[in-house]
């Protein structure tokens, strides 16, 4: 089994679900038991969905070939800018691999493995992206990372090098246990998703916007066509303008009807950020801008501009087109229908209701119109058609009481307190207290660890207290250089005079080893005191050269900060370490050390001006988090 891994869009994910049933019998590989899976998930997962208002792509799932012998569930989604829609993808997909424990999941964005970026602070060392490859899956309810052999007995169930999916699997079936993360490692992707389902409703902006009758009755019908639209004005082009100029299909009536609409927060904060006034030959009109209606009117004209510029897109249907449009509404008519039926009563979607009672038959239609949109979506995907053809089917077919509307104004409940829009000082701060930050007293301990630290090809390791660490080697460079000795010695000149018995006894060949590194010794102290002295006079003329300058007054001195000043950006402790000695002309008095080393740290930091630097990528590493301020 294989699968090709292609480059995905900007801002979309991609998810497979496989069948651990499937893998090795070809009973479970057929395409009629990947659908009943199909719509036995989305049955389970529909009352998430019937409320959720996604950015631009639905979740879906369809029937996707590996190769001409396997076959798994695929879906792909775009998210836009709204990255809320990606990590509810996620949740569910969490859940649905708890709930169909047969299942295992991967998913990737156009960033390839984001659920590692997420928890890249806690992962194992030797996880890369080169290696991560079916390494990474969500197995029930959990996230799961097939490690790599550490030893000859591991091979035998661990797949080596770059696993094949069928491996990788087979691996996640038969040891759960040694696959599945710590929680330490998923905890970043828990913080992520498990304010899930609430948060789908506590994620909604309602506002008030004035509509023309035809769009208030297409909202109250499909509210969810609200994002289709708001995208198309958030995106639209000259060509795109021209529409709203004619409003053909929308026209701003002698009446408007003043309605409470239901936005996501991306939503509502991409079209109330618009600066946009309609053109004059489109009837649109504008209160000024001091007046108390002026954002009402403003969003609803914004939003009625996008339903025409949906419209506008909309490409002439052929007959051949339009009747296959046709069969798709024949939904009782089609044999999935009963399949994705008999899932939701399996759920307990109608709540124990009896067939014909009101809210059974409203929950019904629910279910069937949900069931619709999947036909409708993969009918449109065939056939290239946009959200528009929905709305222009929905305008021919629904019908307003201009009555109600108006008698519906005096009842509509408060719009959305919008000041989460505006960001206080205050919030940021309080959103970077969620980050762990810097100060003095933490940066010198982290810069003389980060000074000690050997290092690599690959940079200074920082290795987590949370990472798993493997034992590192041993080495000991001189009972290496001992053992090359003696065996250079064997098999060299110093033994070449010698016969087979003419050895030295062990203790004879102790005695001279330690006589030898005696003298090794006395050399190399004779050679670090000239080496010292030479240093000294080194530094000596330099001191003399420097007290002429002015260099002495750019240190900070120990006792020089006011007792404010040092709680404030001082480190805690008696100053500057041993050994901080003065500069010529400055009287003797020791330099702080630990002091000047923040100091030029912060300024360094600062002429960064917020983007990444040599500075900021040495506290990342030192596990610090540096702050404005």
């Amino acid at each position: 089994m294989t699968e090709n891994r292609s480059s995905l869009p900007d801002n979309s994910v991609e998810y497979h679900i496989y069948s651990l049933k499937a893998v090795g019998d070809r009973n479970f590989s057929k395409k009629s038991y990947f659908e009943e899976i199909r719509f036995s998930i989305l049955a389970k997962i529909h009352p998430f969905l019937k409320e959720y208002v996604w950015q631009e792509d639905a979740f879906n799932l369809a029937v996707h070939e590996l190769d001409a012998r396997s076959l798994c569930l695929r879906g792909l989604t775009r998210f836009g800018d709204n990255i809320d829609d990606e990590w509810f993808l996620v949740f569910l997909l969490f859940f649905i691999s708890k709930e169909f424990s047969e299942c295992a999941i991967r998913v990737n964005d156009s960033d390839s493995e984001f659920l590692l970026i997420e928890a890249a602070e806690t992962l194992p060392p030797w996880i890369k992206p080169e290696n991560s490859n079916n390494r990474v899956f969500i197995y029930q309810g959990a996230l799961h990372i097939i490690p790599i052999a550490q030893h000859p007995g591991h091979i035998t169930w661990l797949p080596a090098g770059e696993p094949d999916l069928v491996d990788a699997l087979l691996a996640l079936q038969r040891f759960p246990s040694i696959t599945r993360v710590k929680p330490s490692v998923e905890a970043p992707i828990r913080k992520r998703i498990d304010k899930y389902p609430g948060y789908i409703w506590s994620n909604f902006h309602h506002a008030h916007c004035y509509l023309p009758a035809s769009v208030a009755a297409i909202l109250q019908q499909e509210p969810k066509l609200v994002a289709p639209a708001v995208q198309a004005f958030y995106c639209r082009d000259p060509i795109d303008l021209k529409a709203c100029r004619v409003m053909k299909h929308f026209p701003p009536s002698s009446r408007l009807f003043k309605r409470r609409v239901r936005f996501t927060r991306c939503l509502y904060a991409q079209l109330v950020q618009q600066q946009f006034r309609p053109d004059k030959r489109s009837g649109w009109t504008l209160p000024p801008p001091m007046d108390p209606q002026f954002k009402a009117n403003s969003l609803g004209c914004k939003l009625t501009c996008g339903f025409e510029i949906l419209v506008s897109r909309v490409r002439t249907k052929t007959a051949e087109n339009q009747q296959d449009g046709a069969e798709e509404l024949d939904v009782e008519g089609d044999p999935r229908w009963r399949m994705f039926l008999t899932s939701l009563q399996k759920n307990d979607y109608f709540k124990g209701e009896l067939d014909g009672s009101k809210l059974y038959r409203e929950l019904f239609r629910e279910a069937k119109s949900y069931f619709a949109r999947i036909r409708r979506d993969e009918t449109n995907a065939k056939l290239d058609w946009n959200r528009g053809s929905e709305v222009l089917d929905l305008l021919k077919s629904v019908s307003w009481d201009e009555e109600k509307l108006k008698d519906d104004e005096t009842r509509l409940e408060t719009e959305d307190d919008d000041s989460w829009l505006q960001v206080s000082e205050e919030e940021v701060d309080r959103l970077l207290a969620g980050y762990q930050g810097s100060n003095g007293a933490a940066i010198v301990p982290s810069l003389d660890k980060f000074l000690q630290t050997v290092s690599g090809l690959d940079g200074v390791e920082f290795p987590s207290e949370d990472k798993e660490e493997t034992d590192p080697v041993q080495f000991d460079p001189d009972k290496f250089m001992e053992s090359v000795t003696r065996m250079l010695r064997q098999l060299g000149g110093e033994d070449g005079d010698r016969g087979d018995g003419d050895e030295l006894d062990e203790d004879d060949s102790e005695m001279s080893s330690c006589s030898s590194e005696s003298s090794v010794d006395d050399d190399e102290r004779a050679e670090l005191d000239k080496e010292a002295a030479e240093f000294a006079d080194y530094m000596k003329a330099m001191d003399e050269e420097l007290a002429s300058t002015t260099l002495a007054k750019s240190f900070v001195r120990e006792g020089e900060l006011s007792d404010e000043e040092d709680d404030a950006g001082r480190p805690s402790g008696d100053g500057g370490p041993p050994g901080g000695g003065g500069l010529p002309g400055d009287g003797g008095q020791p330099v702080d050390v630990d002091l000047n080393a923040v100091k030029n740290i912060l300024e360094s930091y600062r002429s960064q001006q917020g983007i990444a630097g040599p500075v900021s990528n040495i506290l990342k590493s030192m596990e610090q988090r540096a702050t404005s301020q």
